[in-house]
């Protein structure tokens, strides 16, 4: 005689195998495993250069001493106090803004750090003038800002421009200051 399993038995076995308990519940893993990924994005180096330095240009004082401002977008200069320019337009003494050069991966936002001023002092030594308010213009972004955006090459420049404060009696000579120009990718 042949005994046949009760059909509760049968359900029981049968969620045993399926991973259910008999009342319907998940029966609990002691392990789960899944796969996932890891991505990089490696970009080119970006590199900043300087091709042509800030020149404010030749200038003379009176006995107030003044400042001469000179514009990164158009290198348009303006004057104040006693301040005046000996350089006729066109000269090698004419002021013109500085320009530097970035190359990076095509297509990417950059930003530029300038220092707020900077200390230009006298090379024969004995004195210093200020260079404040130092702006930025860069060839693929209109007007001054700091932001700039690499083209297809992978490549764009910025100017540089600012303010030169002269105080009466500053000594005659030539006035050299160091700025640090430090340019990142946004």
């Amino acid at each position: 005689m042949t005994t046949r399993p009760s059909p509760s038995l049968v359900a029981f076995c049968l969620a045993i195998a399926t991973g259910l308990a008999p009342s319907g519940h998940a029966v609990a893993q002691d392990r789960a495993q899944a796969t996932g990924t890891a991505t990089a994005s490696v970009v080119a180096p970006i590199t900043v250069r300087q091709v042509e330095s800030l020149r404010f240009g030749t200038v003379a004082t009176g006995d107030t001493g003044g400042t001469l401002t000179l514009s990164p977008t158009n290198g348009a200069t303006s004057v104040t106090g006693s301040l005046r320019s000996l350089c006729p337009s066109g000269s090698s003494c004419t002021a013109n803004p500085g320009i530097f050069a970035v190359t990076g991966e095509a297509g990417r936002s950059y930003r530029i750090a300038a220092p707020a001023q900077a200390l230009a002092g006298r090379t024969e030594g004995g004195g210093a003038l200020t260079v404040s308010a130092i702006t930025i213009a860069t060839q693929s972004v209109p007007g001054p800002g700091p932001r700039g955006i690499l083209d297809d090459a992978g490549s764009d420049r910025f100017k540089v421009g600012g303010t030169l404060e002269v105080a009466p009696g500053t000594a005659a000579g030539t006035y050299v200051a160091e700025m640090e120009m430090v340019v990142s990718y946004d």
